[in-house]
């Protein structure tokens, strides 16, 4: 069955849109995003776990509210079937977004979440890539800042620089953690999950000429050139050289500095010590940064094609807000209102660049979220 034919099969259902993990710091923030974005004509709700909670935000809101457990099959296989598109905040997803992505599944439900939990990932992608190709369900995992500005940022650079020119990114960003992300990272040392660190065969800190400041590992890294890779992949165009990421700082004294502590929190979520720290003095889930430092936050993607002294081509991307709170609440809810308007290229566990395209790079621009930024 086509993506098209699903799509209006799908049209009776109460609602077009359903986001799950809705009253978490991050779900509350994607809640009042879609209500100030959402095309009046979309319907839409709010779900959780807690009926309190997500009837207390529904109210406020002036939405439906729906209970759903996402531990419990039978709940989230009744969510999925009144829905057209979930999207989701409800993490740690290898724990609790497993059942939602097999309900959705079952339903023919597209679905879109925030994960950076590559396992978790890889297990979905073998679960249920064919059965979605087949049916024409859409499930775009990582829709948030893990990897929507890296994935669509390579998208749109990779017909401007050539086939065989090398391929980097440089992230400069500003912005603070909440409890949803931190525990997410959490689960991943407790399962033994972490990714290792990437091309740990070149230099941690090296100079960019081009851009004048020094290079230094970028802890969202793994996440992103996998996602890339994958988009590569999907879209055929797996020849390309792969993609490599960094954190850009001023000084190599800095990014001495980054790659040290980078090393150190790595070393933090891979000890049981360290995660008990971690619980202790991070922020507990539903905690994050203040609405002002969540105004004041960025993230610049500056993507450099070819040798980093003589580069072929250099573009810039600024993004609005802090990256793990306004920047991923953006790029999720956008990735949600595009399933709900039929705009996904076809089915199966996809990326944001392989299922939408630069369409939503677009979307992103209209609302404010990115602009393309000198270098």
């Amino acid at each position: 069955m086509s993506n098209e034919n699903k799509q209006t099969d799908s049209r009776e259902r109460e609602f077009d849109l359903v986001l799950q993990g809705a009253t978490g710091f991050t779900g509350t923030l994607a809640a009042e995003e879609l209500k100030r974005c959402a095309p009046a004509a979309l319907r839409w709700a709010v779900a959780g776990r807690s009926e309190a909670r997500v009837s207390a935000l529904a109210e406020r809101l002036g939405v439906p509210a729906v209970i759903a457990d996402g531990l419990d099959e039978a709940a989230v296989e009744k969510l999925a079937a009144r829905t057209r598109v979930v999207i989701s905040c409800a993490g740690p997803f290898a724990r609790y977004g497993t059942k939602l992505v097999a309900a959705c599944v079952g339903a023919g439900t597209h679905y879109a979440d925030l994960t950076g939990e590559l396992p978790w990932v890889d297990r979905m992608i073998e679960e249920h890539h064919e059965a979605c190709k087949a049916s024409g369900t859409t499930l775009i995992p990582c829709s948030g800042f893990d990897s929507v500005p890296a994935d669509l940022g390579v998208l749109s650079l990779l017909g401007k620089a050539g086939a065989d020119a090398s391929l980097r990114g440089f992230f400069s960003i500003r912005g603070g953690l909440n409890g949803g992300t931190l525990h997410s990272g959490l689960a991943l040392g407790e399962d033994g999950e972490l990714r290792p660190a990437p091309h740990s065969n070149e230099p941690r800190v090296f100079r960019v000429p081009a851009l004048d400041r020094w290079a230094a590992p970028f802890l969202m890294a793994p996440v992103n050139e996998w996602i890339t890779a994958r988009s590569r992949a999907l879209l055929g165009d797996d020849q390309t050289p792969a993609y490599r990421e960094h954190l850009l700082v001023r000084s190599r004294m800095k990014a001495h500095s980054m790659a040290t502590l980078l090393s150190l929190t790595n070393r933090m979520l891979a000890s049981k010590t360290g995660r008990a720290i971690l619980r202790r003095f991070g922020p507990a889930p539903g905690e994050g940064p203040s609405p002002e430092d969540i105004s004041g936050g960025f993230a610049r993607l500056t993507l450099v094609a070819g040798p980093l002294d003589d580069p072929a081509y250099v573009q810039g991307f600024h993004w609005t807000g802090d990256p793990s709170n306004r920047i991923t609440v953006n790029c999720l809810v956008q990735t949600g209102l595009a399933l709900a308007a039929g705009e996904a290229a076809s089915g199966g566990v996809l990326t944001p660049a392989s299922a939408l395209g630069l369409g939503l790079l677009k979307r992103l621009q209209n609302i404010g979220a990115v602009n393309y930024s000198p270098v």
